[in-house]
């Protein structure tokens, strides 16, 4: 054999080996990466995916733990193609498991216990999107400090850290620009019915959430200050994630902000609430996170 064949069937056995399993890809000194068989989703309202197609959590469209089986299949749902689908296409069917840990409401006080749930499902993937009802909140001044919100997000990642089997994979999702999700739905109605205006102006009442960003007295000022702190708590998600990676040799993790730079359009709104990612945009959530995450070799 000439040095030309020995040379293209070593490139051929390296690319076989990179595209068999993640472990062919773990950095240098880290844990060999497991397969993200086990799936466990810390997070809100936004992985529960409420109103995004009916009233209520629609766990069926969650971007990360979606299923599309006969009854969605029947009934017409959408197939969001999350990455609990994206994983069985990839890895098999064979130990699977998916975990929904968010809670409607959670905010980044509620992290350390969703994370000690996805240790005790001996998770090898978690997904961790939150921090979206740190920046919404009734009045500005109940918005976290950075300080607050740090330490929240350290105890829930001490959690995963000490507990989770090594070579186990954690993505942190940055939170979504809420202030995006307000603007294209301005001229949105509620079930076609309600202008989503008049819903927001509830939030003067308490009725309806966030009104750090839908308050109608509050201004554009008022709005952007809001969304200045959903900017900086990127930036504690983007740095403390970066500080584990690099401190952390039996774990994996990364970090994408792809998501708050996402343009949403009108459909990608929901028409119940005005305000959450419908079911397209539960879609969209999926391919964008996918395809920056820690798998994105697998984006077929």
């Amino acid at each position: 054999m000439n040095r030309t064949a020995v040379w293209v069937l070593a490139v051929m056995v390296l690319l076989c080996l990179a595209l068999a399993a993640p472990q062919a890809l773990a950095q240098e000194g880290k844990a060999p990466q497991l397969k993200p068989k086990r799936l466990s989703s810390a997070g809100d309202s936004m992985t529960e995916a409420i109103d995004a197609e009916l009233p209520a959590a629609n766990h069926w469209a969650s971007w990360a733990n979606g299923y599309h089986g006969f009854w969605e299949w029947l009934l017409g749902l959408t197939n969001v193609n999350s990455h609990n689908q994206r994983i069985t296409k990839a890895f098999g069917s064979s130990g699977r498991a998916n975990y929904m840990e968010a809670k409607s409401g959670a905010d980044m006080f509620d992290f350390p216990a969703q994370a000690a749930q996805a240790v005790s499902r001996k998770a090898s993937y978690v997904t961790v999107l939150m921090g979206h009802n740190d920046v919404c909140q009734d009045r500005f001044i109940d918005i976290p400090s950075d300080a607050v919100f740090e330490a929240n997000f350290k105890k829930g990642m001490d959690t995963l850290k000490d507990g989770l089997p090594a070579g186990a994979t954690v993505y942190v999702v940055g939170i979504v620009d809420i202030y995006r999700l307000w603007q294209v739905a301005d001229d949105k109605r509620a079930l076609g019915i309600v202008d989503c205006e008049l819903l927001w102006a509830t939030t003067l009442l308490k009725w309806y959430p966030c009104g750090t960003m839908l308050n109608p007295l509050i201004g554009e000022a008022g709005r952007q200050y809001t969304r200045s702190r959903n900017i900086a708590f990127n930036a504690i998600l983007k740095k403390m994630t970066e500080e584990y990676q690099a401190a952390d040799a039996n774990h994996h993790y990364v970090f994408t902000d792809a998501v708050f730079s996402y343009p949403f359009v009108e459909s990608q709104v929901s028409d119940i609430d005005c305000f959450h990612p419908s079911a397209p945009g539960q879609k969209e959530l999926s391919r964008v996170t996918w395809i920056n995450g820690p798998f994105k070799i697998y984006s077929k």
